[in-house]
């Protein structure tokens, strides 16, 4: 019996050191892109804390056939082996298998590391409130950095086509290296951020503290000027506060829609100029994409090839993807690829609405939706190295591989048969 329990509590503060070794692989990934400025220590360091013991957590779980033996395990894994074949047998490929083998094997630790911690929620809403805890003080600092220290003006023509914030502008920190990329990055904070207010329990000081990081984490993707971050933020919030029908919720749907007229009305002109940039000669791109379309669109070019378009004069300077997400997934995986995508992303909504129960299902469809309008026009790749896109797609991925379907039916059946057994 004393056996017994010292095992029992042996095998609880083992779980519970596993669970705080991934959270800090979780959180050097998800936030050490702000603090590292050097990509090869960044890459060291989410090899040593993260996928290093993913892998033998996941070994020692024999592959934790449970996370893949669900509709969108099945259909994420076929979407990676199809990656793999299509660099067998497409000549265009821009690696060898080896290098997508390793590309796919990182991928499924990665959601496989959330999975795993979205099991313990208390657990990983600590470690959100950490990750945005650190999200918001970088775009405040960033904020005070470029115009309190370096003084660039707060002038619409200067940050919009001089100044789009990208980066800290101190010792190579919180270097997204594009306003686009810097833009999307930051709006998953803000979405988080708006969970763990609606979502969870909060003091008044709390309140402000939030409000306080929204504040600086909106004012950021705002000064990026990168309209895919607008409207994925604007989308995943308002999936979000929909999804937790509450009074601060709505509050805050009534605030946000008030204050989005306010500046409409306030910065008129600067709103008129941003529908006349149109979608920034996306359109030239996305009509040779179907110029195309014949070559590509059974067995795709292969994995990672590039789609290379140069613009006619006066711009003359190319680009090497589609500059959609969903047209370069056709492209180089071809119709297989695309189908096996769509499904996924399908099937992940659909188990997100049938755990809405849990909020962090409910914060997982969130996120997902802030990707899928992302994915329209400025994600490029998702099958790559670790990147703030992995952030954007894959996290809310593994959150809804994580979440546990609803028990309620077999309980409701076994309620019935137990009736009917009396009668």
């Amino acid at each position: 019996m004393l056996l017994t329990q010292r095992l029992t509590m042996s095998g609880r503060v083992l779980s519970q050191v596993w669970i705080w070794i991934l959270a800090l692989g979780l959180f050097v990934q998800f936030a050490g892109l702000l603090f590292n400025n050097d990509g090869s220590r960044y890459a060291t360091q989410i090899y040593l804390v993260l996928f290093v013991p993913a892998l033998i957590l996941l070994l020692w779980r024999r592959l934790s056939l449970e996370t893949w033996r669900q509709a969108p395990g099945f259909i994420l894994l076929s979407l990676l082996a199809w990656v793999v074949l299509s660099s067998l047998f497409n000549s265009g490929a821009a690696k060898d298998p080896a290098y997508w083998v390793k590309i796919v094997l990182l991928i499924l630790l990665y959601v496989f590391v959330v999975a795993s911690l979205v099991s313990h929620q208390d657990n990983f809403n600590k470690l959100l409130v950490v990750i945005v805890a650190v999200g918001a003080f970088f775009a405040w600092w960033t904020l005070y950095y470029q115009f309190g220290v370096l003084d660039k003006p707060l002038d619409y023509k200067e940050i919009r086509y001089t100044g789009r914030l990208s980066e800290l502008g101190w010792n190579g920190l919180a270097d997204l290296k594009h306003p686009v990329v810097a833009g999307l990055y930051y709006g998953v904070f803000a979405v988080l951020l708006s969970y763990l207010f609606v979502g969870l329990k909060v003091r008044i000081w709390q309140v402000a503290l939030l409000a306080l990081g929204m504040l600086g984490l909106l004012a950021y993707v705002l000064l990026t000027f990168s309209r895919g971050a607008w409207f994925s933020t604007a989308a995943g919030g308002f999936i979000l506060l929909l999804l937790f029908p509450n009074s601060r919720s709505r509050s805050l749907i009534g605030l946000g829609g008030f204050l989005i007229l306010l500046a409409i009305y306030l910065f008129w002109a600067e709103v008129q100029n941003e529908f006349r940039q149109g979608v920034s000669n996306r359109d030239l791109i996305w009509q040779s994409w179907i110029e195309r379309f014949p070559e590509f669109w059974i067995a795709g070019t292969g994995a990672g090839a590039d789609f290379n378009f140069t613009f006619p004069p006066p711009h003359q300077f190319s680009v090497i993807h589609a500059h959609s997400l969903y047209l370069q997934l056709w492209y180089e995986y071809g119709i297989v690829g695309i189908t096996l995508f769509v499904l996924l992303l399908l099937s992940l909504v659909w188990k997100g609405w049938e755990c809405r129960a849990q909020p962090l299902a409910r914060l997982g469809v969130a996120l997902l939706v802030y990707a899928m309008v992302a994915m329209i026009s400025d994600v490029y790749a998702i099958f790559h190295r670790p990147s703030p896109y992995w952030v954007i797609f894959w996290f809310p991925v593994g959150i809804l591989l994580g979440v546990k379907p609803p028990e309620h039916r077999t309980s409701h059946s076994v309620a019935a048969n137990e009736l009917q057994t009396r009668r």
